[in-house]
């Protein structure tokens, strides 16, 4: 099969959707190397990491200035045109959209990752919750199959914008195979001392934003026991108006010897940053999967997240589960964790077990399902 992507958060976004996009294509091209790929991108950049490349994979820019410059229009109204060009068999838009024009030979797939702004629209500027209703809504209509990144995701389809759930099939996703295995003690020393981490620390990755429901972590800090207290790294960045509203909670809290920002980790080595926290913390208010929760579970590394959504999906049985918002249950909770060492070792092995569901291997495989049985029923 010809297999194309929209790739451009694939080399131009360090969150979410790019880590999706990368891990999409790469355990693809590594698990499913009879079938041709084509990246459609705007630009090249290796700024987050050397692309996938090989006889089989595939990468179209816009053919000249003025698609280069305008590349939105490229992407949206243009982008049919190569890729009937390349005779595709499938399109997958990997962030929510489906260009116009795709020929009808080729068949469509969008993956949907949540609807955060419909489930919270209060996080969100009201234009902006209309553009994505209208974007969105568009591509689950016109896309062949929907792949939604958990069920929460599929449900919250369904109830917004009225998709019939056959359409919809649920593909986790896996994170980076560098979390797999264990670094030696030598590589946990050195990104400790290139990064000065205290021998114990919380740890909190993701980015810095109000949905995230950071403060809630700053503020269970300041109210756990002061002999259970130890350090907390932040991994991640945020706007200017809400990292204010943190620094007001960390002094208020009287915390400042006791948070860490990492605002710019290289992902190589976030492995090691992980392994060597007591435990993990994600206060999330809302997500459509959780990538970090199973970095923390690969990692051999205690989580605790959010009650809801999806997040016992990705966290399994043996995650704490505290309702989003709660100060006093996160500080409970963690108090619980760092005191409890048979509690915390329980986690780390049933955690690490329950995390192999999610192996990369299985998740590539029951995507190409998807191509196939789209392709077989249609193509």
């Amino acid at each position: 099969m010809n297999i194309g992507f929209d790739a451009k958060r694939y080399f131009l976004n360090a969150t979410g959707l790019g880590t999706y996009s990368r891990n999409t294509i790469r355990l693809l091209d590594r698990y499913a190397t009879e079938h041709d790929y084509f990246l459609y991108t705007p630009k090249i950049s290796s700024r987050f990491g050397s692309p996938v490349s090989g006889p089989n994979i595939h990468t179209r820019t816009p053919a000249n200035v003025i698609t280069r410059v305008f590349h939105p229009l490229w992407r949206t109204f243009l982008l049919g045109r190569q890729t009937t060009q390349d005779s595709l068999d499938i399109f997958h838009g990997l962030s929510h959209e489906i260009p116009y024009g795709i020929s009808r030979a080729t068949k469509t797939v969008v993956t949907v990752h949540d609807l955060i702004f419909l489930r919270h629209p209060e996080l969100y500027h009201r234009v902006d919750v209309a553009l994505y209703t209208a974007k969105y809504r568009s591509s689950c209509r016109r896309a062949d199959r929907i792949i939604a990144i958990s069920e929460q995701t599929k449900q919250d389809i369904t109830t917004f914008f009225s998709i019939d759930p056959e359409k919809i099939d649920v593909v986790y996703q896996s994170c980076d195979p560098a979390f797999y295995l264990p670094l030696s003690a030598h590589d946990l020393q050195s990104i400790r001392s290139r990064y000065s981490l205290p021998d114990a620390y919380l740890l909190y990755v993701g980015s810095l934003a109000e949905r995230k429901n950071v403060l809630t972590l700053i503020e269970a800090l300041g109210r756990m026991h002061p002999t259970l207290r130890i350090p907390l790294v932040l991994v991640g960045r945020g706007n200017k108006s809400y990292l204010t509203r943190m620094h007001a909670a960390i002094e208020k809290n009287r915390l400042t010897k006791d948070i860490i920002f990492l605002h710019t980790v290289p992902a190589a080595d976030l492995p090691a940053i992980y392994q060597q926290a007591r435990l993990f913390v994600y206060p999330s208010l809302y997500e459509g999967f959780g990538i970090p929760i199973l970095e923390a579970l690969f990692s051999r590394t205690p989580v605790i997240t959010s009650q809801g959504s999806c997040f016992r999906e990705a966290g399994g049985p043996d995650t704490i589960y505290t309702p989003p918002g709660d100060v006093d249950a996160l500080a409970r909770s963690m108090e619980q964790v760092l005191k409890n060492s048979a509690l915390a070792a329980n986690m780390r092995e049933k955690g690490r077990h329950y995390a192999r569901a999610f192996h990369e291997r299985q998740v590539a495989h029951q995507l190409l399902a998807v191509y196939i049985d789209l392709c077989a029923q249609q193509c």
